[in-house]
């Protein structure tokens, strides 16, 4: 199977964020392999799987935020941001994620609009868009 590397990041911690509305949140995260779940009031919102590939490079495999009516309120770019830096902190220095998946997500009118919003949505979080297209690319430093 896949090489496992251990990341020890604390298992479970609440962090304060802003949203874009400037409205104040309490979120928490918990890491779970390579699983990270991030509640509110412990309902879950926002959900991230990856694989590191080795010590210091990371592949995001897919996210999402569970309900579709929390779109567009700046939980995914918190969330993302936090989650970045905890795996800086553990010396992991390039994290790439897909342009997209396959299954297009419920609520979007056409895979370019999806697209468009996810290519946003991560220049917003610091990647920057591949040569070839199909992956974002983020040297953490």
């Amino acid at each position: 199977g896949r090489m496992a590397v251990p990341l020890y990041i604390r298992n479970e911690y609440f962090r304060g964020v802003m949203l874009a509305d400037k409205s104040a949140h309490i979120l928490e995260f918990k890491y779970k392999g390579e699983t990270i779940s991030v509640y509110e009031e412990s309902t879950l919102i926002f959900c991230l799987h990856y694989h590191l590939e080795s010590k210091f490079k990371a592949e995001i495999l897919d996210f999402y935020l569970i309900d579709k009516n929390l779109r567009g309120k700046g939980y995914g770019t918190v969330c993302m941001n936090e989650i970045l830096e905890q795996l800086n902190k553990k010396r992991v220095t390039m994290v790439k994620a897909p342009l997209g998946y396959a299954k297009l997500p419920d609520g979007y009118a056409s895979r370019e609009q999806y697209e468009a919003l996810l290519s946003g949505f991560y220049e917003k979080t610091g990647f920057s868009i591949g040569g070839d297209l199909d992956t974002a690319i983020q040297i953490l430093n």
